[in-house]
């Protein structure tokens, strides 16, 4: 039996063929992993965002409510003179103005940099420990509200 090589015009198509349409099978559905994991890190960042405003917003209602509760005594001065007035602006003996500037919200620490009082409420400066982010809070006479 003798073996007769194939021309060019006689040899199949279908493997070339094949090959072709999957490899554009799998780069097509690498595209689309890709696009699915950038929306997953976006949702992730745009949570992590929300989650962490609304720790700031939690804190500011939190140091707003002490402030018309147990540390009103403290409101007419500003945080950087609660430690040496304490006793002269009538405050509790056992109000202690440092402790009361850090608070727990939601597993994360939230500090109060700084209280400036005004004619009418004042502004709140708060920092998340941790991090660089800070935000500052408007407590006025129709509530809280995020300074831009």
């Amino acid at each position: 039996m003798v073996w007769r090589v194939p021309s060019p015009a006689e040899q199949g198509f279908v493997l070339p063929l094949a090959i072709t349409g999957a490899m554009v099978l799998l780069l097509s559905s690498l595209s689309m992993q890709a696009l699915v994991l950038q929306a997953h890190r976006a949702q992730a960042a745009m949570q992590a965002r929300a989650q962490r405003d609304d720790q700031f917003s939690s804190a500011a209602q939190y140091w707003a409510s002490q402030l018309q509760g147990p540390m009103a005594c403290l409101r007419q001065a500003p945080s950087s003179d609660w430690t040496t007035q304490a006793t002269a602006l009538e405050c509790p003996p056992d109000l202690d103005p440092q402790a009361a500037q850090q608070l727990e919200v939601a597993g994360a620490t939230v500090r109060l940099l700084s209280w400036q009082p005004q004619e009418i409420g004042g502004v709140l400066h708060l920092a998340l420990s941790g991090s660089r982010v800070q935000r500052q809070f408007r407590l006025g006479r129709f509530g809280i509200q995020e300074l831009g």
